[in-house]
């Protein structure tokens, strides 16, 4: 088995990314028969580096894909046409493909054919994702998978540890901490972070991968509430800042602002964590059981009611996602 991916890297603090690492690592330790070819980004985890066109289609990639009867494609997010025909013309050089899609963004006419052409199997995590490409190419030729956490890094820890890691970390141990962890862009509607209140500390944990204009614009409108922290270092042991926080706030709406299944959402829940959310994606599956509260209002009011209502719950949602671990997708790679 083969897989091609542009998704490795060392810093791994962005969705697409805990993907393929996680997957990739977790397949190389449980298949011995697995190559993994990289190209735009090089990696310790790669066997090979390739270099190649835009379309995946000079002879390195060819040639990689002749070595394998299978191959598992896991592409970072790019323009939908672009994609299709990367999946079509590798699905020409590879007996059997596989592509993995973390963001269901919409897609033309002539993307829709050169993926149903391709005859690949697609790959999702999210039920949303799989209602989307099942109209496209057959719900025959899309397989769900329900992962995106490792339920052995990110556990509860008791609130004691959880005061002295707040204390590590430079937080008064007393105060109501609301975490988000992601891009810093207007498309995630993290804007409404201003409006919580100052009685909670407000603290963003943003990714490393990409800054921009608008982000920096953004940063400083946030920064002029007293109550918000933002830290734009990559933190290794992120699982420490989940355990710090008291709940966790999940305000994306627009689609393809996040991949599918928001894997923080997910990572903080593993820790015990309550989780204020809206429906995108595989949060919608997710809403209302145990330890996750829906957000569809952005109103002051409604913003904080809610999260008073999450932390004043003694709800723990850890067993809410431990049908998401990476190993159950492990599973379905290592039985095929």
């Amino acid at each position: 088995m083969m897989i091609l991916t542009n998704g490795l890297t060392d810093v791994v603090d962005e969705g697409f990314l805990k993907v393929a690492n996680n997957l990739v690592k977790r397949l190389k330790n449980n298949r011995e028969d697995i190559e993994v070819v990289s190209y735009e980004r090089q990696s310790k985890i790669s066997d090979t580096f390739i270099r190649t066109n835009l379309f995946m289609s000079n002879k390195c990639v060819r040639d990689a894909c002749k070595r394998h009867d299978d191959v598992l494609y896991i592409p970072f997010p790019t323009k939908k046409w672009v994609m299709a025909l990367r999946v079509y013309l590798l699905s020409k050089f590879s007996k059997k493909l596989r592509v993995i899609l973390v963001l269901k963004t919409p897609i033309g006419l002539l993307g829709k054919l050169f993926l149903k052409w391709s005859n690949a199997e697609i790959i999702v995590f999210s039920r949303d994702a799989a209602d989307f490409y099942s109209n496209i190419v057959g719900s025959r030729s899309v397989t769900y998978l329900k992962t995106g956490v490792d339920t052995q890094k990110f556990t509860p820890v008791s609130k004691e540890q959880s005061i002295l890691l707040k204390k590590k970390y430079g937080f008064d141990p007393k105060r109501k901490i609301i975490l988000h962890v992601g891009h810093l862009n207007e498309g995630r509607n993290i804007r409404v972070l201003t409006k919580i209140s100052d009685n909670y500390q407000v603290l963003l944990v943003t990714s490393t991968f990409t800054k921009g204009e608008l982000d920096i614009a953004l940063k400083k409108d946030l920064l002029l509430r007293s109550n918000i922290k933002i830290i734009e270092d990559y933190i290794p042991n992120i699982q420490e800042i989940y355990q710090l926080s008291d709940a966790y706030f999940f305000p994306v709406v627009e689609s393809g602002h996040c991949i599918d299944t928001p894997l923080s959402c997910l990572e903080a829940a593993a820790c015990g964590k309550p989780v204020i959310t809206t429906t995108y994606g595989e949060m919608s599956q997710l809403v209302g059981k145990k330890g996750f509260y829906l957000i569809n209002d952005f109103g002051d009011i409604t913003i904080n009611n809610v999260i008073s209502q999450a932390i004043d719950s003694e709800h723990c949602s850890t067993i809410e996602v431990l049908d998401y671990d990476w190993n159950n997708a492990i599973s379905y790679f290592t039985q095929i």
